[in-house]
């Protein structure tokens, strides 16, 4: 007898394409949560360093550091902390006489150090590492308050009432000065880095807003404000943010610098708002909200130390809450 070879038909070849397709359909969704999952671990992890290092900072000093030296230094909240995160090489090769930048570049004294990734700064889930190739980039910003205050300031004005938030323009808040508890005062928050360029002025909003942010060209003032029953918008927005002059690109550019967008923000929206943050050309007045490509929230560092994910149904009242030192409100951690 002649053997014969059995062979697949068209049909069961088939078949057995449909069974693998469907197989890695239910596959990669597994796998790509499993990454974010591990990802969102190592924001964790970031951002409990951080809290270590406020801490050991406070500790030698006395006080937390500012989220900006001042005008016209410049240095953030970050820069001061280097020696914590072991980066103390970094930290002693820095000339804090000078300014942090210069025209939007590092100064020459410092060009080295302002260049430089820091990883503890740099969310895996965002998937990026610097837009600029001139400075250091970072995901995390030191919280300002509610961004309720002085229309948006961090800078401290005048006869006028301090920023209400832990870290702010030549701010120097001691953990005894901060009567809501360290367990329920937000220190740092989560944003997404910038595309690196900015939109022609009198563009479109950008599709992504996560990414790029409204600029209008103002100084010091954040414009008129529209009441949230006309406009459905968060209460108290500003006009000029509706139509900004630019849709800045340059958000989490450097870590050096403490001005707004840079490595500060405020608790003004709450976590990943579909309505763009906003800031005037002095970048001392703002209003803002934490994002990340995390699902479903952020990652907030709370001044104990603790980190909390906080989701972007978060009422607005509670996330304003959590952003001030002095607020005396009383606030569930289950309502977060």
């Amino acid at each position: 007898m002649v053997s014969r070879k059995r062979a697949f038909t068209l049909i069961e070849l088939l078949v057995v394409i449909a069974i693998i397709a469907v197989l890695i359909s239910l596959l990669l969704p597994a796998v790509q949560s499993a990454r974010e999952a591990a990802r969102r671990a190592q924001c964790t992890n970031n951002l409990k360093q951080l809290g270590i290092a406020v801490h050991n900072y406070e500790s030698s000093y006395n006080v937390l550091p500012a989220a900006r030296f001042g005008y016209p230094y410049l240095w953030s909240s970050l820069a001061s902390l280097l020696s914590y995160i072991e980066a103390t090489n970094m930290y002693n090769s820095i000339n804090f006489s000078f300014y942090a930048s210069v025209n939007q570049l590092p100064v020459a004294q410092n060009t080295t150090a302002e260049s430089m990734v820091v990883s503890a700064f740099l969310c895996p889930s965002d998937g990026v590492q610097r837009i600029d190739p001139n400075w250091g980039s970072t995901n995390y910003l030191a919280c300002a308050g509610t961004g309720t205050i002085n229309n948006g300031s961090f800078n401290v004005l005048a006869n006028r009432p301090l920023p209400d938030g832990p870290f702010y323009n030549t701010s120097a808040i001691r953990f005894s000065g901060i009567p809501d508890g360290l367990s329920n005062t937000v220190g740092y928050g989560e944003s997404l880095l910038g595309t690196g360029s900015n939109n022609s002025p009198g563009s479109s909003p950008p599709a992504n807003k996560n990414r790029q942010f409204a600029l209008f060209n103002t100084s010091g003032y954040m414009g008129n404000r529209i009441p949230a029953d006309q406009f459905e918008l968060p209460n108290n927005y500003p006009t000029a943010c509706l139509t900004p002059e630019t849709w800045a690109g340059d958000r989490g550019r450097e870590w050096a610098r403490g001005s707004f967008f840079m490595a500060s923000y405020n608790h003004f929206l709450t976590p990943n708002s579909k309505y763009p943050d906003c800031t005037d050309s002095g970048r001392a007045a703002g209003i803002s909200g934490p994002r990340s490509f995390h699902p479903g929230g952020t990652n907030s560092l709370f001044l104990d130390g603790h980190v909390q994910f906080i989701k972007d149904s978060v009422s607005i009242g509670t996330f304003r809450a959590i952003s001030t030192r002095a607020g005396g409100e009383v606030i569930s951690a289950d309502s977060y």
